[in-house]
């Protein structure tokens, strides 16, 4: 695979069925991964179960797919499962909208795939602080906050950074040829 089909793929317009069945599947594994991963007893600040689709949805999709899948996994989460709890609800909702749209639009002004995702996870991560800022819910020192609210994820955030430009790439390179290999018959 190319350096620049690996680092810079194509992003895959949400224009066909199939593309729209997938970023579907975004939305709805980003809503059900909380209430497993809690289900088995693990931390979901720990895992980050939906921040992995959401990023990944505005990877390949661009800003208006990863910007669908930020705003509504939670929203779909918490209405089946109450998972995020109702405190974190607008917070989150609000960090992961901004990973989605972030993720696509930093794709959108052509930088790389790693690139993308670091800047989309840290301008979620401050839309996550400014909105707990905003609601007057930090009572500490910014740095303790967040040590608190992004430490436990450190490693999940890391294999994200390293693993979701991979995925991408390849998602967005299969979307990508099965649309050509449509059209052309």
């Amino acid at each position: 695979m190319s350096d620049v089909v690996l680092l810079n793929p194509p992003l895959v317009r949400l224009n066909n069925p199939v593309r729209l069945m997938v970023e579907a599947g975004f939305i709805i594994i980003a809503a059900l991964l909380p209430a497993f991963v809690h289900s088995m007893g693990w931390n979901g600040a720990v895992l980050l179960p939906m921040h992995w689709t959401v990023l990944l949805a505005g990877l390949v999709f661009g800003p208006l797919g990863g910007f669908a899948a930020g705003l509504l996994s939670p929203l779909v989460s918490y209405t089946i499962s109450g998972l995020p709890a109702a405190a974190l609800l607008l917070p989150m909702t609000l960090e992961t909208a901004t990973y989605g749209l972030g993720s696509g639009v930093f794709r959108k002004l052509k930088l790389n795939v790693y690139v993308s995702t670091f800047l989309a996870m840290i301008a979620g991560r401050l839309v996550y602080t400014f909105t707990f800022l905003f609601l007057g819910r930090i009572s500490t020192s910014i740095l303790a906050f967040w040590q608190k609210a992004f430490m436990p994820g450190l490693v999940s955030a890391l294999i994200m950074l390293l693993a979701l430009p991979l995925l991408a790439s390849a998602m967005g390179n299969i979307l990508q040829q099965r649309h050509d290999t449509v059209q052309k018959n």
